[in-house]
């Protein structure tokens, strides 16, 4: 998820038709410009080299969690497609087929279509990193901490509404160890909870947790575009 904004203009965008690496292009109104979903940067065009500003944001979930914590919630009705029962991409999802290059730039550390939580930050000097989790990590936790050049995170994900959001697990300047007490739930160091859908304590609503920007993806689609990324082992 992206802001329209840039440079202080709002632009529209439409689906391209094209890929790139794989990947879905998207295009806008005003330029016709290239734009790549999956990093949001422009890559073809007048507004080439320009990245539009990520929204941090839910990958997925469902429906019952999300309304129990933001009850005031409006939905995008289109034609009331939202409810649809058959996925048209059911088959490419349970088959090894990965994208149109097939296997062509696989990085072999994992299966090409495993599922991930990517994820970029910068640490303290400014330099980004790019990480991934392995969904199937999470088979019997809903958090992993972990620490990357410094900077300590806290990675969050239910298997069972599929979840995801990840965060700095430092609170007041302190770093900070979590445990996982109830579903969503987690407590951490100093007996403090936390609503780790969004970020907040429990008992505070004003005070939250860093969020970091987060991606469920496909290992081979999130390696084409950051193919310096580190791979998570407990």
């Amino acid at each position: 998820m992206y802001s329209r904004e840039l440079d202080g203009k709002t632009y529209t965008f439409g689906v391209s038709g094209k890929l790139w690496r794989d990947a879905l292009l998207m295009y806008d109104h005003q330029t016709r410009s290239l734009w790549a979903h999956i990093t949001g940067e422009a890559i073809q065009g007048k507004l080439k080299g320009k990245k539009l500003t990520p929204l941090i944001s839910m990958p997925q979930i469902a429906w019952k969690t999300w309304m129990a914590n933001y009850p005031q919630t409006k939905v995008l009705s289109i034609k009331k497609l939202e409810s649809r029962e058959n996925d048209n991409y059911a088959d490419y999802h349970k088959s090894q087929r990965a994208g149109v290059s097939g296997t062509q730039y696989t990085d072999k550390r994992l299966l090409n279509k495993s599922l991930v939580i990517g994820v970029q930050f910068e640490d303290k000097n400014g330099k980004k990193h790019y990480r991934a989790y392995p969904l199937i990590q999470f088979a019997e936790t809903a958090i992993i901490q972990d620490t990357v050049n410094g900077v300590p995170l806290l990675i969050f994900h239910s298997k069972d509404s599929f979840a995801t959001a990840v965060y700095k697990r430092t609170v007041d300047g302190k770093v900070e160890n979590f445990e996982i007490k109830d579903d969503y739930l987690s407590q951490d160091s100093q007996g403090r909870q936390w609503n780790l859908i969004t970020g907040k304590a429990k008992q505070q609503d004003d005070v939250s947790l860093e969020r970091l920007t987060a991606l469920n993806i496909y290992w081979f689609a999130w390696a084409r575009f950051y193919p310096e990324t580190s791979i998570y082992k407990p």
